[in-house]
């Protein structure tokens, strides 16, 4: 199986677990270290979570993405530093 191939399964959880209505409340998804450390997410990080339909061979169901928006700033920061010193040379 390649990186590109690996999937992770994870439950979302409400922020209170005591919370006797269990439906009110903050959403939580906890990602595996592993996941965390190929991806580059840190603590802290804003994440932005969409629902959408995922298409599978056997159907479609309702999923969500999480996109990092912190990465992406970390990343357009560091290819700017890149570009600034590749025209500097």
């Amino acid at each position: 199986m390649t990186s590109k191939d690996q999937k992770y399964i994870v439950k979302i959880e409400h922020l209170d677990a005591t919370d006797p209505d269990r439906g009110v409340g903050e959403l939580c998804v906890r990602l595996p270290d592993e996941l965390l450390k190929k991806l580059d997410w840190r603590e802290g990080d804003e994440v932005e979570w969409e629902e959408t339909e995922i298409s599978e061979d056997w159907g479609e169901h309702k999923g969500f993405t999480l996109s990092n928006l912190s990465k992406r700033f970390r990343d357009a920061d560091e290819a700017l530093k890149k570009a600034i010193s590749i025209d500097m040379e």
